[in-house]
């Protein structure tokens, strides 16, 4: 019972670090809840393991071992447990569903508030904490089968309530505002609503009526122009996007040089601009990387130059 002992311990002492006066204690805050996620995580694996393997499934190297019947079996070797990769492949081959998209935010801003951001406030950490909040009550229910109030102590469990109750209503208003202006494109809307601030990692941006402002943080009111939320706000959305062969969603606009073209929607979200995407010459539709101030795919545009230089 030592590896669950110590999530719920990891993550009641995160929330006390939350709590403090202290705000040197907001990074030990999202280090302790991060670790308590993963040891819930690891917990899984060990009452999934089979009995005398030495707790196989959450074990870096595995051997493979002849037991006493001449079977073949599987061991825990050493004492290095799984990292998050190993984690996420191991789930999936089990298929225990967890929402990565959300616990990937979790794991990148508890990296950022350490290694890069300028701000650290209260309010930052709370977009964390809620996020951890809908991970943690979801996998103590549906994986372990737990009443997350008992599993964790009522008093821990009340804290995460109200730290997402507060940061739900808050983040409401901020999409209330935004959703008052008139957006170029409904993509561009939502990259700005899943934003996180560059200086507090905070995803509570809310409209601003300052002039040559578009957008404030809530949290450490960093000012944002239409041009840098724009700019910002679609990198961050589709950096790491994996498009498995599927054209990318964001490119680079042929007009402006931004990288702010939305493909599928025609647009630049910049700009406003829009180009060709099916080819007058042969009709075909323009792949993202040929995209161009012309009507042409890159291939025709190709021929047809080879053509004039003869």
């Amino acid at each position: 019972m030592s590896i669950i002992k110590n999530a719920v311990d990891s993550i009641s002492i995160g929330l006390e670090d939350f709590n403090s006066s202290d705000s040197r204690r907001l990074i030990s805050s999202t280090r302790n809840i991060f670790a308590g996620i993963l040891l819930l995580f690891k917990y899984k694996l060990s009452l999934l393991s089979p009995q005398n393997s030495d707790e196989v499934l959450i074990k870096q190297k595995i051997e493979p071992k002849i037991n006493d019947d001449n079977i073949l079996t599987w061991m825990g070797s050493g004492n290095k447990t799984v990292d998050v990769q190993e984690i996420k492949k191991r789930f999936s081959s089990l298929n225990i569903d967890v929402d990565w998209t959300r616990f990937d935010k979790i794991n990148k801003y508890r990296n950022e508030i350490e290694h890069y951001y300028s701000t650290q406030t209260k309010s930052s950490v709370e977009s964390l904490i809620s996020n951890s909040f809908i991970i943690i009550q979801n996998f103590i229910v549906i994986q372990l089968n737990e009443d997350p109030k008992i599993l964790l102590g009522k008093e821990s469990w009340e804290k995460l309530v109200r730290v997402n109750e507060v940061h739900q209503k808050e983040k409401e208003m901020c999409i209330e505002e935004l959703e008052k202006l008139d957006w170029e494109t409904p993509l561009l809307l939502e990259s700005i609503i899943e934003f996180q601030c560059l200086d507090c990692g905070s995803d509570l941006i809310t409209s601003c009526a300052k002039e040559g402002i578009l957008c404030v943080c809530r949290s450490c009111e960093r000012e944002y122009s239409y041009e840098e939320i724009t700019r910002e706000s679609l990198f961050q959305l589709y950096s790491s996007y994996n498009s498995d062969g599927a054209e990318p969603e964001l490119t680079t606009c042929p007009f402006c040089q931004e990288e702010s073209y939305l493909y599928y929607e025609e647009q630049c979200a910049l700009c406003g601009e829009t180009a060709s995407h099916e080819c007058i010459r042969c009709g075909c539709a323009i792949p993202a990387e040929e995209i161009s101030d012309d009507n042409l795919c890159g291939y025709c545009n190709y021929m047809l130059k080879k053509l004039m230089s003869e």
